[in-house]
């Protein structure tokens, strides 16, 4: 938990209680002597003189009474001075003996058991600080939303998640204008739970109330992509996208990958073709290949094959002018075929040359050209993958050369 002054300022209203206000069954005044005294270390505390208010402080700790109100008096306000100045294991430890001694009246007895749980989870005694609060709790069944947030606080930091949530959802619902910090723990907790089903609605909520944090953006996107929702996270993240949230490369092609996934390619290519144009992203052989694979799942073949041409003219090997030129063949355009397929040799760097040559082989023949052909298939046999159809090819133009 991040230690700021609330602990220090809770302690200072109350410790400092004008103990001679409470009437109950307890002695409920201080000596006259020990009330001058505190006034006077009071005054040191307010000019933040904290180590003289500790001397004096520790010095009436061996002049009063032992077991008295004078004493406790005596031992909450040293406690005070330790917690004003960050040192929260001696803050207990002296608070922690003034409540002991069970001498306060009700009210301050109260509070300074509330304090004590609050500097037992600002020295990262998380265990202490709950069971301190428990009598706190018997007597104070419901809790400010403060103390909520101490208990969820402390019972996080022990990972007992469970017990966490409903005190930092209570005090979220107690509060008109709940602090950040307050949804974020209880966000953290859901996420601990694997409850991502409750955090998509607290993360709309904190969205429509931040609308330019991208944190929240990226936390729900993640939430429906960890609920298999995809189609849903890519449309929160194309929104994003839309709002200029989105701004370095890897944002962009995270939201064109997420739209792949999800099954919308059409959205996946249009996109990323729009930020190739505007040089928010690189223009290099992988994200061209990309856009290539995203036209080709949108079944756009014409706009596939010349972002495939861009990027196979990028590549220093010939596997993306191998792709290119098997689309062509598949289209029986042979003559780019065939461009595609020499060019993809002469830049080499194949993971199946063979299979290069018998699509150059097939694409020269329906060409007409028989004896480019079958140099193509010649070449094709050399490779053993290749090499029982390349002789199935030359046997059949052989024969047809004879019959011709």
């Amino acid at each position: 938990m991040k230690r700021t002054h609330l602990f220090s300022l809770l302690l200072v209203s109350l410790m400092n209680a004008p103990v001679a206000a409470a009437a109950d069954a307890k002695q409920a005044t201080i000596s006259p002597a020990l009330y001058q005294k505190i006034q006077s270390t009071d005054r040191l505390i307010a000019d933040k003189a904290y180590g003289k208010a500790e001397q004096k402080l520790l010095a009436m700790v061996g002049e009063v009474k032992a077991g008295g109100l004078d004493q406790a008096v005596v031992l909450r306000s040293l406690a005070s001075v330790y917690a004003l100045k960050e040192q929260y294991a001696k803050a207990t430890e002296w608070l922690s003996k003034a409540v002991t001694l069970n001498t306060l009246p009700d009210k301050q007895q109260q509070d300074a058991l509330l304090n004590l749980g609050q500097l037992y989870l600002a020295a990262e005694q998380y265990a202490k600080a709950i069971e301190t609060l428990k009598p706190w709790l018997a007597k104070n069944p419901v809790p400010d939303a403060q103390t909520h947030v101490l208990l969820a606080n402390a019972y996080t930091q022990l990972k007992q998640y469970r017990n966490a949530l409903p005190h930092i959802s209570k005090a979220i619902q107690s509060t008109a204008k709940p602090e950040d910090s307050w949804y974020q723990l209880q966000l953290a907790l859901f996420y601990e739970l694997k409850d991502y089903q409750s955090a998509i609605p607290l993360l709309r909520k904190l969205m429509a109330a931040n609308p330019t944090k991208n944190e929240y953006w990226s936390q729900l996107v993640a939430v429906y992509q960890q609920t298999n929702q995809y189609t849903q996270a890519a449309t929160v993240k194309h929104l994003a996208y839309k709002k200029g949230l989105l701004n370095s490369e890897k944002e962009i092609l995270d939201l064109v990958n997420l739209f792949l996934y999800a099954g919308l390619p059409y959205k996946a290519g249009s996109v990323l073709r729009s930020e190739l144009d505007a040089n928010r992203v690189a223009s290099t052989v992988k994200n061209w290949e990309l856009l290539a694979n995203a036209w080709k799942q949108a079944r756009e073949l014409e706009k596939a094959v010349q972002a495939l041409e861009t990027a196979s003219k990028l590549d220093d090997k010939g596997s993306l002018y191998q792709q290119l030129g098997q689309i062509y063949y598949e289209q029986e355009n042979w003559n780019a075929a065939i461009a595609a397929m020499n060019k993809a040799l002469a830049k080499g760097g194949l993971k199946q040359p063979g299979q290069a040559y018998m699509i150059l082989g097939m694409s020269y023949y329906e060409s007409n050209n028989t004896e480019q052909a079958r140099q193509s298939f010649a070449k094709a046999k050399g490779f053993p993958s290749n090499r029982k159809n390349a002789e199935q090819w030359l046997s059949y133009l052989n024969k047809t050369n004879e019959t011709s």
